[in-house]
């Protein structure tokens, strides 16, 4: 017992606490479950029971000298883990820190998680990792300093790319112990690690941004107040889930410049190539039908455009599965919403000749129904309009259908690494002898393909429950029937079930006034 006494006196100023505050129960199982007590251990008390007591049955003797944190009962695992920390000394005692600290998207949120294995520690790495980390590394590098502007999903498509082209044990067509593909197990999460492996980090970060609980409390009452008449216009037939329509807007700048790219922890200059015209914008009409045949049905492309040219010149409107419109802002606004409406292969009536109700947000873009009574009465349709500032509570198309189709629209990036590699260059001098130097611009014909396949792939995949994206958020956010052909509140998303729990008066009908929010 003088050996701990003595030994607990040297590692006293290692300890985050004062001795006296602890049993010594506690103290002792706080030392020897910390990876820095371990390395204080390793590093003096084995080193005077060496000159003490000889090398004889070393680790025996310290497991012995801890008796009630090392019991009895587990003797042989308790001297195996002493031997195991003697024999991997060297990797603790020299370890720069004891853990990690790794962000992770799980489902409820962006979390920070600690792996608790420090450096040289835990499981080993497959040869997999082994073998595509420094080929990704370097390539990476490369792409880099030629001008690339990377962020997280680029680089998982670098590593797909890695693994497809570069020559070597594994290949796309590669497989585990399992049979796992290797490729499918390059995720988001795989990148991260990677990153954090090699100290890449992303030079910005933003927040978002909050409201007043009291205009909180009126956007919830009022998506309370559409989900009750929602309801009652499925029982009383006045909705029909087969007409029913729901379209949405998402907006995407081909190389938005936000200042930030993926570059190695205390560099000193970053750069990246543009792309010329690299700040225009384009909007995606998103329209997703109802009923148990739910799908995403062909978009309209918006481009940027000062004069609202159609066709643009060299941009024929002959691309399968999509077609386009232009404004000024590339943005949906009065006068292309008008032009949207009468464009047959963006909306057609019903073939049955049914009245179609179309869900959409109320935004200044958005025409009212008197406003486009007769382009309405054209495909026999009328419009209901959601609750404002509610997009996120309540529309189908922005919970996560479009979160998909932007998923899918990493084949521009595939495309950027493509103009990388063929050196794609802006260089052809202008009248006055100046040239960009930018990436060339890969042209709005491209984007309308690239338009046409994300929409055809997302509409190709299906839950659990062979149910469509489509499908599933349309039953979701109410606009659906549920799976057992009724309406009910279970069927919604959690926090819809939530804001009818807070407010069942306005679900009942009561109507929402501004005088009652501010009582509240």
């Amino acid at each position: 017992m003088v050996l701990l006494v003595e030994t607990l006196r040297i590692i006293r100023n290692s300890l985050p606490f004062r001795m006296g505050e602890y049993e010594e129960s506690e103290l002792l199982a706080d030392i020897v479950t910390k990876e820095e007590f371990r390395a204080t251990i390793n590093r003096h008390t084995m080193e005077m029971m060496n000159d003490k007591e000889g090398s004889k049955h070393l680790c025996a003797k310290a497991v012995a000298k801890f008796p009630r944190t090392f019991t009895s009962a587990t003797a042989n695992a308790n001297l195996a883990k002493a031997m195991r920390w003697w024999k991997m000394r060297d990797s603790i005692t020299g370890a720069s820190r004891a853990s990690v600290a790794l962000s992770s998207r799980r489902a409820d949120g962006r979390k920070r998680v600690a792996l608790k294995a420090g450096p040289g520690r835990g499981r080993r790495r497959s040869a997999f990792v082994v073998w595509i980390y420094p080929e990704l590394l370097s390539e990476f590098d490369r792409l880099r300093k030629a001008g690339l502007k990377f962020d997280a999903p680029l680089l998982r498509q670098l590593a797909i790319r890695v693994l497809d082209v570069t020559p070597g044990p594994f290949g796309l067509a590669s497989v585990d112990d399992n049979g796992a593909l290797w490729a499918d197990k390059i995720t988001a999460r795989w990148v991260q690690q990677f990153m954090e492996c090699n100290g890449i980090v992303l030079r910005a970060q933003t927040g978002n941004r909050q409201i007043s609980p009291e205009k909180q409390m009126q956007i919830e009452k009022e998506v309370a107040f559409h989900l009750g008449v929602v309801k009652r216009g499925f029982e009383s037939g006045e909705i029909n889930e087969d007409t029913v329509e729901n379209i949405d807007e998402t907006h995407f700048v081909f190389d938005f410049d936000n200042g930030k790219t993926l570059g190695f922890s205390g560099e000193k200059q970053i750069k990246y190539a543009d792309v010329v015209s690299g700040g225009e914008g384009m909007t995606m009409v998103v329209r997703i039908s109802g009923g148990t045949g739910a799908r995403i049905l062909p978009p309209m492309m918006i481009f940027t455009n000062a004069t609202r040219s159609y066709p643009i010149r060299g941009v024929p409107d002959n691309v399968d599965g999509v077609c386009y419109r232009s404004g000024p802002k590339g943005w949906m606004d009065k006068r292309v919403f008008r032009e949207y409406l009468t464009e047959r292969r963006a909306q057609r009536p019903d073939r049955l000749g049914r009245v179609k109700t179309i869900f959409l947000d109320n935004c200044s873009g958005h025409l009212s129904e008197l406003e486009c009574e007769s382009e309405l009465k054209a495909i026999n349709a009328r419009l209901r309009y959601l609750p404002a500032n509610a997009t996120d509570l309540c529309q189908p198309a922005d919970s996560f259908v479009i979160v998909k189709i932007e998923n899918v629209w990493r084949l521009w990036n595939e495309k950027k690494i493509e103009l990388i590699e063929d050196e794609a260059w802006q260089n052809k001098a202008r009248k006055n002898g100046d040239w960009s130097g930018k990436l060339r611009n890969p042209g709005k014909h491209f984007f309308l393909s690239l338009a046409a396949k994300a929409v055809q792939e997302v509409n190709g995949v299906r839950d659990t429950l062979r149910f469509t994206y489509a499908r599933k958020a349309m039953i979701r956010c109410g606009l659906s029937l549920g799976t057992d052909g009724t309406w009910s509140t279970q069927q919604l998303f959690p926090h819809l079930q939530e804001i009818v729990k807070k407010y069942p008066s306005h679900f009942d009908g009561e109507a929402v006034t501004i005088a009652a929010v501010h009582a509240k």
